[in-house]
Parts: C-alpha cells; structure tokens; sequence
C-alpha cells in the first residue's frame, strides 16, 4: 500500500471518528488537530461546513479548553462558510475566533490574531463594506508585523488592502500598499502572493498611465511564475495586464498579441477561467469593429463555459456582433437564449418576451439580467429605425427599456453603498436615453415624461423615502428587515456560485425561495399593519404626467425639462393644458453651454463690451433651444434640469441688448417633477401659531487656519431681514461656532446663513465655514432638521458640485434637499458680497408680502435691474441665486383664525353647559295613575 493511501485512509478514519463519536468516547487532541486538515481538504463545499460545525460541537461537548487548536477550527469553519457565501455566519465565527486570540494569548499560536484579522478583512471585502475591510486588514499588518511567522497573513492583507484601494480609484495607495508589501511576500518565499501583489500594482500603475512602470511590474509578475506549471492562471493574468498596459499607449497590435498570449496560456493550461480570457479577446475585436474576427472567441466561451452566468453573457456578446452586423432576429435569438441560460427560472423563446417581475425580483446577478435586456432593447429599436421606425418594434423596444428600468429599481434597492449606486446610475444613463428616443419616435408623450424623471434624482428620492419611513418603524422592525434581506443576499450569492447540475443546487434554490418568501411576508404584513412605511420605503413611482398638469394648472405655472443625450437634445415644455416635445442638437446645445457657463463666473471677463455682446449671443442661443420652441406661457416656470444649473434668469430674448428671461417669467428649479409634487403633498401643514421662527448665521470672521476672507457686513444685512421674524436666534461673530449651529439648527423654519462654503466639481464632499471650523452636511445626520422650511445659502458656490451623471449635482443644496428641507435658496457661482446682502433682503422683503418664493425671487431681481448700474447690471451680479424646491409662501399665522376658531370653541362651550343647565331645572310633572 503506497504511503499516499495509507495516509488518506488514517485522515478518512480521523474524520469519521469526529463525526460518529459526538456522544461517545471524545477524541484526543492531536486527532482533533489533524482532523484540521482533513476537513479543509474536502472538495464538497456544503460538506466541509457542516463537518466543521459538527467538529466544533464536538469540541465544545467534550469540553476541553479554548487553545490555539479550536481557535484554528473555528477560522477554518468560517473560511468554509465563506466559500459558501454564508457571509454573515462567516463573519461571526472569524470575530469570535479573534475575540478568543485577545482573550487567551497564552495559548495562542503567536501568528493567530494576525490571521484571524486577515480573514476577516477578507470577508468584510466580499460582503461589500470596504472601510470594514480596511480597518481589518489593516490591524492584520500592525498585529502581523511584530511577529515574524505571520508574515504570510500580512501579505495577504497587504494584497487585499491593495486590491481595495484599486477598486475604490485610489491608485497611488495602491502602489504604495503593493511595493511594503513586496518586502514581507519575499520573506514568505511565496511565489504566487508575489506576482499578484506585483500585479495589482501594475493595475494602478495603468490608470495612473505610468506605462513604463506598469509594464515592468507586469513582465516581473509574469517571470516570477512562467516556471511552474500549477501557477500558469497568474501567467495568463500577467499577460492580459500587459494587453491591457498597450492598449492605453495606443498599441492596439501589440495588445492584441498580449490579449492572444493570455488566452493561450489559459486554455494549455486548463485553467478553468480560460473561457473568460477568450471573451476579452473577442471584445478586443468587437471594439474594433472586426466582428468576424471576435464571434469565435464568444462562441468558444460559450462551449466551455461551465457558469450559466458567464455563459449568458457570451450568448449576449454574440449576439451583439450581430446586432452590429445588422442581423437582427439572429441577434435577438442569441439574446432570449442568454435569458434562458440564466438560472433563473425563465423559459419563453419568443423573442418578443421578457422576464416577468417576479422572476426579476428573485434573479442573483441581476447585472448580467440587465445587460441582456438592454442589448434586446437597443437591439428592438435599431431594426424598429432599420426598418421605417416600424411603430410594432419600437413598441417591442419601449416594453423591453420599461423592463430594464425594473432591473435598475431592484439593483438600487440591493446596493448599501453610494458610489456602488452611482456608478449603475452613470452605467445605466444609456438605456434612459434610448428610451426617451423611443417615446419621441412613437410620440408616446406620457412615457417620455416618466423615464425623463427616472433619468434623474433617483437616489435622492430614495434618501427622502428612506427620512420619512424611518419614521414609520419600530427599532426591531428595522432590525428584522435589514436581518431578512440580509439572508436572502447571501442565499442569491451561494446560488449563484453552484452549477444548476450540482446536487446541492436544488436544496439551495428552496431555501432561496423560502427566505424571499419569509422576506415577501414580513414586507406583506408591514404593508398591512404599517402602510405609511411600506409607501415611502418602496415608492419607486413617478408622478403622471397628467398629476402633473393638475398642479401646474393649480400653480399658474409650467415646467421645463430636458434631457442630454450623445448626439441629441430632448426638451419637454408642459403646462395645465398642454405638452410639448422636442428633439434638438446636443453638440449646438453643449458647444453654447461651454462657452456662456465661463462668463458667469467672471465679473472681469463680462466687463469687455466683446464678451457682454458674446454672451447675450449665446444666452438667446439657449433661449432658442431650452424656451422658445415650448412657447410656454408668461409667468411661473419650474426647470428640471439635466445636470448642471442653468441660470434661466440670464437667457436673454435677444441678441443685441440685455431683454432677460426674468422680465417675464419667475424661475424655480425641482431635481424632478415627482420630488416636487410629493414633497408637496408632504408639507401641507397646518399654520403654525407664532410667525415663523428664523435662525441666522454670520461668522463675519473666521479662524486663521481656515484662511477665508471677512465677511464684512454681513452682520448688519442679517440683523435686517431677522427683523422681519418674532423672536429671531443670531448666531455672528466668534458665536457662530460649528456646535452652536448644530444645538440651534433643528428648532427652526427658516435658516439663513451668511458664509463662505467650499464646493466645486471634484468628488469632494461639498463643507460649510464656521467662525471656529467647518461642517459637511453628512455630520448633520438623518433628521437634523425637522421642522426646515427654507434654508438660504447666501455662501458662494453652494449650487455647484460634482455632476453625477444620472442622478445630478452633488451640492450644498441637494444635500439639505437629501435632509428633507423643502425648499432651498442657493448660489451657483462667487456672487459679489454686497449683491448677496441685498438681493437676499429684497427677497425676503416679498417673501414677507405673502408671495411665493419663485416669484419673490423675480421681483427682487427686477428691482435689483431697475435701480443698479453700470456693472452692476451683468448677470454675474444677480442671476446666481436661485431657488430649489418647493416655491409656497412660507406659513405665517393668521391670529384672526386662531382668534375666531377660540371664539367658537367658547361659544360651543357655553352653549353645551347652558343647555345642560336648562335640563336640570326643568320642573317635575306628575302623570295621574291609571285607574
């Protein structure tokens, strides 16, 4: 008997007597220890779990004392869950296992702790929560590297780390994380940590387009393990980074080659990723338009494709080559064929047809669902446009875009973190342009409006649902709920990494089914027993087009929005009685735009009489494009802009003298229509019984660290408008800290703030300035501000931020908007001091007239134009401010209803007790007895 089958016969044996023996003779030490290793070898993964748990049980049973070998048991019970996707047991035992290391170091193996952390960093990386992992990885490093055997699990958290920083664009710590890491790989003699270390730093390298270095890091990555043939998958990754490395130089040729290589090496080596390898290639050739060349390589992944997920997404790739071959019912097979392969419970051949809502609500990997849909959508549209814009297949279009807006609901519903939802908000813009193309063929008016308001604040519509639910529930309702979606994420993830033809596959499914089904009725029963939840957390409806001529037609007003698409412009104008749709040029649009934006924010440049008659030029030119062909009514007009804020105040009705946009109509803008008309119907509220409360805020002066000018005279412009308010708090001067601003914030309707703020296009989060430091609104917190009516930004910049496509600009503004602040009053470029002071005092001055915020916002410019001079005249001076949001008066309180509803209520009373008083002195009457 050779040494190899006595030795798995003796392991087989350990292993069973684990599992038999739980209330027998216990097992020693040592045979628990090698058990260890018995179990990790099991290829079964849902077996390795359960006898890991059932060698914990029996650890526990015989009741030996925590040692560094069942803190082993328990890291590994947890590697096995995680492999398993059973991340929140995972993540429970590894914690556990940490806890234990930091409780008995005694007994500990010195490396243990250090292992643990790493584990668990590597768990937290998986289950989506990246500055958990960071911190666990990172204490894996400072734990690791005083002790010199554990330099294997400090590696391996430098190369997590790495990959993170990578995944999160932050390219040069990723470089930096990779090159410490380099040293203690080569204290391991780890070959393979090595090379992937090396080549997470040739990835940043790419971004950061440092070619040389990247491609040096790549070729080292690959000469480290071309030797040995177990390692030959790192070779081929090696390779396709230096693909990638020429592609960005330009080298498409030399790319190519890389790209070949890489699959080669992949597929002689039987890694069974090669099929992936052959998809890069063929998408390779698909961007080079040679779609001969690239449907082998998609056919190829398809035969050998043993994921129905990957595979799914080959059908969808060939079929794309013949959607560009303008092949279109062989396309549109191969996609239907891609929607089957999915182990999600479709089976409808006709092309025509799509996953039902309830298939899509149950699908793991919702974002390969998606790209097929949106290749069948696109791919319904080009023959509807190939073929007469045949109005039956730009119907099979629209109904196909209408299911790729579900998927995207679903998706965000998922996701936890932001910049996951808004990478799919800019990932997905595409498909809301092409259905708004679609609508506009078919003259489908209706359907246009609603996927121009699913173009836009989506997520901020989500943060509002999310304010007003929280409201809704009870902490262990929302325990329960986060608890059970949990669960069932974790469930779609083991799902989805089984073969259908796996004999757990079956057994996993049902429990899938059971824990949405457990999910769907916990939903049920809050829609049934708590429906104000239920409607603000899951209300993904956008207003009709129709509810929104009802308001319009209440408000006197219309609204204009628009969308921007790659090569055209659509812009809907609707008012009470009327909709209109118009397609115009994106580049015209877009050319204008760049050139009128830059004069704005400069006074200088305007004072040139050249560039004032420019910029008249170019305002009527967006005049022409944005107003003009709606021929909207004069008055009341609300903008729902795509992207940045356009001053509409300043588009000018002609060419050769300054004939303002304001002079006629009194401009709002709303992130959409549906957040407008639900923030609405959220804030009819009875009037208050003190005229509105006011906070404002004037710092005048601030800490020399925060190196900001003076704000002279913003005190005394403060102390004016809060004259117009009963009991007004001011905060100026050195008592405008930070701290008091958040104690005092909460209580009031109206908040002012006179002060400096720092926004611009970067990422960055948008912050305001203090006397003594500076606030971002995210330290704020859910709920900062309840009772909110108006807050008015009278700071610079504070309508300017990071444009995310498909959602928006990430300002100042929207973030009190995202706090559940009905209406703000904000800035979009430097406006000049005293024109800030003045303007924001003549508006409230309107505003204290009973007018609406819009149209007191157009007659403070108005008086603004008729008396100002000279430079004081140029847009730069007064179109900055606008207002976002809800435009009502503010409440005030009319003391003569209160007076009369109190007179009445006395009145009731008194009545009440006079007749009570007449029944108990009525005399008695003596009734004569029956005879």
């Amino acid at each position: 008997m050779s040494c190899f089958r006595l030795y798995v016969l003796v392991s087989v044996g350990l292993c069973i007597s684990l599992t038999n023996t739980v209330y027998g003779q216990c097992p020693s030490k040592n045979q628990f220890y090698q058990s260890i290793q018995t179990i990790s070898a099991q290829t079964d993964l849902a077996g390795q779990v359960s006898s890991f748990q059932k060698w914990k049980e029996q650890w526990e049973h015989c009741g030996y004392p925590v040692d560094s070998t069942y803190v082993n048991g328990l890291l590994e019970l947890g590697l096995a869950q995680f492999n398993q996707n059973e991340l929140a047991t995972a993540i429970q035992n590894t914690e556990k296992a940490i806890q234990l290391c930091k409780s008995h170091q005694s007994v500990m193996s010195a490396d243990q702790l250090a292992k643990g952390l790493y584990r668990l960093g590597l768990i937290l990386s998986f289950q989506g929560k990246p500055k958990e992992a960071q911190e666990a990885l990172n204490q894996s490093v400072r734990e690791g590297s005083k002790v010199p055997t554990a330099a294997k699990w400090v590696g391996n958290a430098y190369l997590y780390l790495a990959f993170g920083y990578n995944a999160a664009g932050d390219y040069q710590q990723a470089v930096s994380t990779a090159e410490r890491a380099e040293i203690v790989a080569q204290r391991t003699h780890d070959k393979l940590l090595l090379a992937k270390l090396v080549q997470e730093k040739a990835k940043a390298l790419t971004r950061l387009a440092n070619y040389v270095a990247a491609r040096k890091a790549a070729e080292l990555s690959i000469n480290l393990v071309q030797n040995d043939k177990s390692l030959q998958a790192a070779v081929a990754t090696g390779y396709r980074l230096l693909g990638s490395i020429a592609e960005g130089q330009g080298q498409i040729a030399e790319a190519l080659q890389y790209e070949r290589r890489a699959f080669e090496v992949s597929r002689d080596s039987k890694d069974p990723y090669a099929p992936n390898y052959a998809v890069t290639l063929g998408m390779h050739y698909y961007k080079q338009q040679k779609y001969e060349q690239a449907a082998p390589y998609f056919r190829y992944s398809i035969d050998h494709n043993t994921s129905p997920y990957n595979k799914a997404q080959s059908l969808d790739n060939l079929g794309a080559v013949y959607w560009k071959q303008k092949q279109f019912i062989p396309a549109l097979r191969y996609y239907q064929t891609g929607l089957r392969t999915m182990p999600i419970g479709f089976t409808d051949s006709r092309i025509e047809k799509s996953p039902s809502l309830e298939i899509i609500r149950r699908a793991a990997r919702k974002q390969y669902l998606l790209t097929i849909i949106q290749d069948k959508a696109d791919t319904w549209l080009d023959f509807a446009k190939a073929t007469d814009n045949n109005r039956q297949r730009l119907q099979f279009a629209l109904d196909t875009y209408n299911v790729a807006d579900q998927i995207i609901d679903f998706m965000r519903w998922e996701q936890t973190g932001q910049q996951s939802k808004l990478y799919w908000r800019q990932k997905t813009r595409g498909i809301y342009q092409r259905a708004i193309e679609t609508c506009y063929l078919l003259g489908d008016t209706e359907q246009a409006f609603r996927f121009l308001e699913k173009s836009r604040a989506v997520m901020l519509a989500d943060k509002l649902n999310e304010l007003g639910a929280q409201q809704q529930l009870s902490k262990q309702q929302a325990d329960d709920e986060q608890r059970l979606r949990q669960t069932v994420g974790e469930q779609q993830n083991k799902l989805a990494g089984l073969s259908p033809d796996s004999a757990s596959y079956a057994s996993v499914r049902d429990a899938l089914l059971v824990k949405q089904d457990s999910l769907e009725a916990f939903l049920k029963q809050l829609e049934a027993t708590n429906p104000a939840y239920f409607r603000y957390k899951y209300d993904n409806t956008t207003s009709a087009l129709a509810e929104l001529q009802r308001y319009l037609k209440k408000q006197s007003g219309s609204l204009v929005t628009y969308f921007v698409g790659d090569s055209a412009l659509y812009v809907m104008g609707v008012t009470g009685d009327s909709v209109m749709f118009k397609q115009q040029s994106a580049g015209i649009y877009n050319q204008t735009l760049s050139q009128f934006a830059p004069l704005l924010n400069s006074s200088e440049a305007m004072n040139k009489q050249a560039n004032v008659s420019r910029f008249l030029t170019l305002g009527n030119s967006l005049y022409r494009q944005l107003l003009a062909p709606l021929k909207l009514p004069k008055g009341r007009v609300i903008v729902s802009p795509d992207g940045f804020f356009i001053p509409f105040d300043a588009l000018s009705r002609s060419t050769d003298r300054p004939d303002y946009a304001v002079n006629e109509y009194a401009f709002s803008y709303a992130y959409s229509a549906s957040l407008l008309l639900k923030n609405g119907i959220m804030q009819k509220t009875a009037p208050s019984f003190q005229k509105a409360g006011f906070l404002g805020v004037a710092p005048v002066d601030f800490a020399p660290r925060l190196s900001q000018v003076m704000l002279s005279g913003s005190d005394i412009a403060l102390s004016a408008i809060a004259s117009r308010f009963d009991s007004p708090m001011l905060l100026t001067h050195k008592a405008a800290t930070r701290a008091a601003f958040q104690r005092q914030v909460s209580a009031y309707p109206v908040v002012l703030l006179f002060t400096h703020a720092a926004a611009d296009s970067s990422s960055q989060e948008p912050m305001l300035y203090f006397a003594d430091s500076t606030l971002r609104l995210s330290e704020l917190g859910d709920g900062a501000l309840p009772n909110a009516q108006l807050v008015v930004l009278a700071a610079c910049k504070t309508g300017i931020g990071a444009n995310q496509q498909g959602e928006g600009v990430f300002s100042l503004a929207r973030g009190f908007s995202a706090l559940g602040v009905p209406s703000v009053l904000t800035t979009l470029w430097s406006v000049q001091n005293e024109a800030t002071y003045q303007l924001t005092s003549l508006f409230y001055k309107y505003l204290d007239e009973g007018l609406s915020k819009d149209i007191a916002l157009q007659r403070a410019k108005q008086e603004w134009l008729t008396n100002a001079e000279g430079v004081n005249q140029l847009p730069n001076y007064w179109a900055g401010l606008i207002v976002i949001g809800d435009t009502e008066p503010l409440s005030r309180t009319n003391y003569w209803l209160w007076i009369a509803g109190g007179l009445l209520v006395l009145l009731g009373g008194f009545a009440a007790w006079w007749f009570w008083r007449k029944r108990q002195v009525r005399p008695l009457v003596s009734f004569p007895r029956s005879a």
